[in-house]
């Protein structure tokens, strides 16, 4: 008799113990949702954001508020998120960079991805663009390698800054090419230095790439990741040139994807999950981003988890391999 009084509690107490979870979770959303995205309202990732939360807020029957954190490459919306409650109702929009370049950079970092970020669903794949200025003595990728060989440091390359996606890769890609290149950082758009051939070359996302080279204001030499852009046609991708310049755009494509808070309940995450990936999957919403040159994904939140840790790893070694610190 009293052995089964102490099974029948300790049954109770393993009951009691996973109610709060539960609880929240089977009335989950009943108030509106917060996405935080680490940039400024208008540029590529807060499109996106706001296409899928528009999405989002309807199959989940609440409103998807969009919260513009800009600043310190994303660390600032980043660290939003992670003292945010861990509840569901905190989202964090993030990408490549944010994720896996800034932590690694930036030693004033307060937050490290793989501990303190929960991954949803990636939503799609970004490729990248090697831009020159129409007044550039290359046209090729071959005509740039060998220009730059006769020219050592003679050529310059603008970036979003020290530490940014398009400062690292393009070192990379130098150092594997065999090239010695000059960076000029930036802290605003360095594109209309390009344009008008201030800076010669410099690394833009497909979603303005695609404009600025059909219109004849840059030249498109070569896009990272392991296909052409449809509407790219005659832009080769950097594997064409060198096989292992960029493999599968580890180096210059980017992702975005969708982050909850350590702590965030499983089930809440799967559910944000299901309707995320069935937004990416719709019609409507695949046109849209391939117009834009951007590769819809919608993963399992496993998958997402593990690019995000890769990326993380790999980002960690090159930002050593070249000694790249920012205080």
């Amino acid at each position: 008799m009293q052995r089964r009084h102490i099974l029948t509690a300790l049954a109770a107490g393993a009951s009691t113990a996973t109610l709060p979870s539960w609880a929240q979770s089977m009335g989950y959303p009943n108030r509106p949702i917060k996405m935080i995205v680490p940039f400024a309202a208008g540029i590529s990732p807060d499109v996106v954001a706001r296409l899928i939360g528009d999405k989002l807020g309807v199959a989940l029957g609440q409103p998807v508020v969009i919260d513009n954190r800009p600043g310190a490459g994303g660390m600032i919306g980043a660290e939003a998120a992670v003292n945010s409650p861990a509840d569901g109702y905190n989202l964090l929009f993030s990408v490549k960079a944010v994720h896996a370049i800034a932590p690694n950079v930036y030693k004033s970092a307060k937050y490290n991805p793989p501990r303190d970020f929960k991954a949803v669903s990636q939503i799609l794949l970004v490729p990248h663009v090697l831009t020159a200025a129409p007044n550039a003595p290359f046209n090729t990728m071959a005509e740039l390698v060998a220009y730059a060989k006769a020219n050592p440091g003679k050529v310059d390359y603008a970036s979003l800054g020290v530490g940014s996606q398009p400062h690292v890769a393009m070192e990379a890609w130098a150092q594997r090419l065999g090239i010695k290149l000059n960076h000029i950082p930036y802290k605003t758009n360095p594109s209309p230095d390009v344009m008008s051939g201030v800076v010669s070359l410099s690394i833009e996302a497909s979603t303005t790439a695609i404009p600025l080279i059909t219109s004849g204001k840059v030249k498109g030499l070569a896009i990272s990741g392991a296909e052409r852009i449809a509407s790219l046609p005659n832009v080769p991708t950097m594997t064409e040139f060198g096989a292992n310049l960029d493999v599968n755009g580890v180096i210059g494509s980017s992702w975005h994807g969708i982050f909850v808070p350590t702590g965030t309940p499983d089930d809440i995450v799967a559910k944000l999950n299901t309707e995320i990936v069935k937004i990416v999957k719709l019609p409507e919403i695949q046109a849209r981003m391939r117009a834009l040159g951007l590769t819809p994904t919608g993963t399992s939140a496993s998958v997402m988890a593990s690019v995000a840790a890769a990326d993380y790893a790999f980002w960690g070694q090159m930002v050593r391999e070249f000694d790249i610190k920012v205080e």
